[in-house]
């Protein structure tokens, strides 16, 4: 049965889940609309199976990429009683092993994929400049620039947006063409009216982080 994790049990271990955590567990199968359109998909931690909706630029790889019975992380906000995704990454052989061995002994039942992560989250956000102002990356995702790399640049910020503390006031939005197209791909910053080209998922967190 597919249902979402149950936060009476982790308000009784005297834990407030943050707004978002890392979700580690099994792939079981895609989450798809009633006209059977991909929306996200089901990840299985150990007793509990969370149902996470994913925006329309991450969707493709749960067909492409990911087969049913991988074993990734999600990184995740709780809002409004349900999952939202926002990135996707799959673990690697050893860490699924090791994932599945923590499901087999007594200790499990207390550090589940939610409450697990908790703990690492509120320590970020305690160490989050409390007084940076916020800052969005917007990143072109039509024709060229998102075929040179536009998809990885966006998975490459959010992935350093979930784990890093001094990020925490930056976030990330697909636009429409930034009128670069042979300089691309392309990004703009909130806080200035300049289009900076030439970005690739290597370079863009030094970017953000310089501009910033």
């Amino acid at each position: 049965m597919k249902r979402t994790p149950d936060l009476a049990r982790v308000a009784k271990a005297d834990v407030q889940l943050p707004q978002r955590v890392v979700l580690k567990g099994q792939f079981t199968e895609v989450m798809r609309s009633a006209k059977g359109k991909v929306k996200g998909l089901y990840l299985r931690a150990e007793a509990e199976t969370y149902a996470i909706k994913l925006p329309k630029y991450l969707r493709p790889m749960l067909v492409r990429e990911l087969s049913p019975g991988a074993f990734v992380q999600v990184w995740a906000d709780f809002d409004e009683e349900k999952w939202r995704g926002i990135n996707v990454l799959p673990l690697s052989e050893q860490e699924a092993i090791a994932l599945q061995k923590s499901w087999q002994t007594p200790t499990a039942r207390h550090t589940d994929a939610t409450v697990a992560t908790v703990e690492p989250s509120l320590k970020a956000a305690k160490s989050s400049p409390p007084s940076s102002k916020k800052l969005c990356v917007k990143v072109c995702r039509k024709g060229k620039c998102f075929k040179q790399g536009g998809r990885q640049i966006i998975q490459s910020l959010e992935t350093a947006i979930a784990t890093d503390p001094n990020l925490q006031h930056v976030s990330v939005e697909g636009v429409g063409c930034l009128k670069a197209c042979k300089k691309g791909p392309n990004l703009k910053l909130s806080n200035s009216p300049k289009v900076i080209n030439g970005v690739t998922p290597s370079n863009v967190i030094d970017i953000v982080t310089r501009y910033a």
